[in-house]
């Protein structure tokens, strides 16, 4: 176990994003037992390049990191548990173990999405989550072998309109679940913040979904547009993908999240779900995927030869990387009319 948990340490070090760079050892991050990560080099390179500078990136990350005073009262960083939810999911969830390693390295380990603060929300989701997810937790005694033989593409599907339902009554107030408030990106979309705010816009609600399903081990990915129809003026969406395993590779599935759905209104609420008809969705249509509007989702891995993922609340930002989706959705909704 102690090998898996390196071998997820060092993937998130070495594609780690550039702004987490400077707080790497508050997040939890030993830079000393590692190599200089990717996403660091590209952007020292960068900056050395413009400024003239012959300046070596990792001796820069070096110095600067050794420049950190130490973190008064921190002996844990949101790594550790991040690592440690990734780690129990696998553990305690059936679904976990069909999620190929790649997969789950880069869609259900990552303490984070896109720019969002920093938050450290795997336990109180997990533990929020966990009564409603009883049933198919593993045996503590046999955790580690299949105990008996799951409908894996059913039951993730089953999972992610459980949690789309429940989710905002769980973490919301009582009697008043967490609802859709429009223009609140960037001030409020990271996990804990739309909790305790009970609101937030696409962007935050997306990637408190997204948050849950990861922390139980399921993995799914931000998707979205920058600008419908490449006009800023006419507004941004987001939404998200779950990656669904089959034996042709598996494939992602887009759902949007269903916020406001009160406790004790989950059987008439109807949430959305992996099986939905795409064109059921109110901006799955043709008009709208006709080639003029892009489409996004991310990732975490790091390459050469990697986009980014174009942010409507951070114009000009390439921190992030992405994968270009507009053929996939004009394919699925270009039909629907």
């Amino acid at each position: 176990m102690d090998d898996v948990r390196t071998a997820m340490a060092n993937y998130l070090w070495k594609n780690i994003m550039p702004y987490d760079v400077p707080q790497a050892i508050s997040l939890g991050f030993n830079p000393s037992a590692a190599t200089t990560p990717s996403s660091y080099v590209e952007t020292q390179i960068a900056a050395a390049e413009h400024r003239g500078s012959i300046q070596s990136p990792s001796r820069f990350l070096q110095q600067s990191l050794q420049a950190q005073p130490c973190v008064d009262g921190l002996s844990d960083g949101i790594l550790n548990q991040t690592l440690h939810y990734s780690l129990l999911a696998k553990s305690m969830y059936p679904w976990a173990d069909a999620i190929p390693k790649d997969i789950y390295m880069e869609f259900v380990v990552p303490y984070a999405i896109t720019n969002e603060p920093r938050t450290d929300y795997r336990q109180l989701v997990f533990e929020s989550l966990r009564e409603s997810l009883k049933k198919w937790e593993r045996p503590t005694t046999n955790r580690l072998q299949m105990v008996e033989q799951y409908d894996i593409q059913g039951t993730i599907k089953e999972v992610v309109k459980l949690i789309n339902t429940r989710l905002w009554s769980i973490l919301g107030r009582p009697n008043k679940p967490i609802v859709f408030q429009a223009g609140l990106t960037p001030r409020i979309y990271d996990p804990l913040s739309v909790i305790a705010y009970g609101h937030s816009s696409c962007t935050g609600l997306a990637v408190l979904l997204i948050s849950a399903l990861r922390t139980v081990g399921i993995a799914a990915r931000l998707a979205g547009t920058p600008a419908w129809y490449g006009d800023e003026e006419n507004g941004n969406h987001s939404w998200l993908e779950v990656y669904i395993p089959g034996d042709d590779g598996g494939q992602w599935i887009f759902l949007e999240p269903s916020p406001g759905i009160a406790e004790g209104d989950e059987d008439t609420a109807n949430a959305d779900d992996l099986d939905r008809d795409p064109c059921k969705r109110w901006f799955c249509k043709s008009d709208r995927f006709n080639g003029s509007t892009l489409v996004f989702a991310t990732l975490y891995t790091r390459s050469e030869l990697s986009l980014f993922y174009p942010m409507a609340w951070g114009v000009g930002d390439e921190g992030v990387i992405g994968l270009n989706r507009t053929d996939y959705y004009n394919s699925v909704c270009g039909v629907c009319p």
